[in-house]
């Protein structure tokens, strides 16, 4: 069998609906790019209508390729157990929604030509169809990356990217219990490039992050690679025992001079509240790091393949 030039990885959750038309658009676009393989993970929709739909467009078309895991694992473990899977020599990687238009890909394919030193060239959106709040919370991560993963401040991450097998071999070969893929990305090469892609309106379904889903992957991206939060509250640490240091000086001279008295009592009660609410505050981010390394020693996979439409087309043969 000749090798197959893309590979492309699509995580999909609750899109059984819409799966066919993606699917048809990318066959259109990459009919005359080379040859391509689609792999779709199921992320264990609540629905049957996902895998059902994967199964059906595995039997209609060769080029797909569908992966069904146990249980839910969200979409970078998903979008890494496709790239486990891609056979091809550069992967390209997307969202399942259609905001990520298949008529973009020949610009990344192009970009990767032009550029073939590049281990990775992702989509910039020059307008994001998300809300405000999630805009917001994008540009918030952007900044942050740049800070803690050394991520060139001229390079914005997206889902949209395209990727060389031999570079996503060493992505793969990180064995993180929750993975995030773009800081991952960062933090490994620096020859990555960004080319201007369209964002289109989402059309069929819901957003599966909610603000609080978001939240807590800033979070995660926070303490994955830093300790930072840690180190911020030591220095709060010390800082306060130095002003605590000062204020017993303070009330002990005037303790000496017989200056000390009941209407102390307030700032008393609001000096208690503040620290023990700091103190609270450092053992809840000590406790997140504390179940990051459980989750790390524990060795849980960070997928269990259910079943694949492979499998099946070989046992029909």
């Amino acid at each position: 069998m000749s090798q197959i030039e893309y590979s492309i990885v699509i995580p999909c959750y609750s899109s059984g609906e819409w799966l066919e038309e993606l699917a048809e658009r990318i066959a259109a676009v990459m009919v005359t790019i080379g040859s391509f393989e689609l792999i779709l993970v199921n992320d264990k929709s609540p629905d049957e209508k996902t895998w059902e739909e994967i199964e059906k467009l595995a039997r209609k078309y060769e080029f797909i390729r569908g992966i069904d895991l146990l249980y839910n694992v969200g979409q970078f473990r998903a979008t890494l157990c496709g790239l486990e899977h891609a056979q091809g020599m550069f992967i390209i990687t997307m969202d399942d929604d259609l905001q990520n238009p298949p008529e973009e890909i020949p610009k990344l394919v192009q970009a990767m030509k032009e550029n073939p030193s590049m281990d990775c060239i992702m989509g910039k959106y020059a307008r994001k169809h998300h809300s405000p709040l999630r805009n917001a919370g994008s540009r918030f991560l952007d900044k942050l990356m740049n800070r803690l993963y050394g991520k060139p401040p001229n390079i914005t991450t997206s889902s949209f990217r395209i990727m060389t097998s031999q570079f996503v071999r060493t992505l793969t070969l990180y064995r993180m219990a929750s993975p995030l893929l773009a800081p991952i990305i960062v933090s490994l090469s620096k020859k990555i490039a960004n080319v201007a892609v369209r964002h289109e309106d989402r059309k069929h379904g819901t957003s599966g992050y909610s603000f609080f889903q978001c939240l807590r992957l800033t979070l995660r991206s926070i303490i994955n690679s830093s300790v930072i939060p840690l180190r911020l509250f030591s220095i709060i640490g010390f800082f306060s025992s130095g002003i605590a240091f000062i204020l017993v000086l303070y009330y002990f001279s005037r303790w000496l001079w017989g200056g000390v008295g009941v209407p102390g009592y307030t700032s008393l009660i609001l000096a208690i509240s503040f620290f023990c609410g700091m103190i609270l505050a450092g053992i809840g981010i000590l406790g997140e790091y504390i179940g990051r390394i459980l989750c790390e020693i524990t060795g849980m996979p960070r997928y269990v393949v259910n079943q694949n439409t492979e499998s099946r087309k070989t046992q029909t043969l």
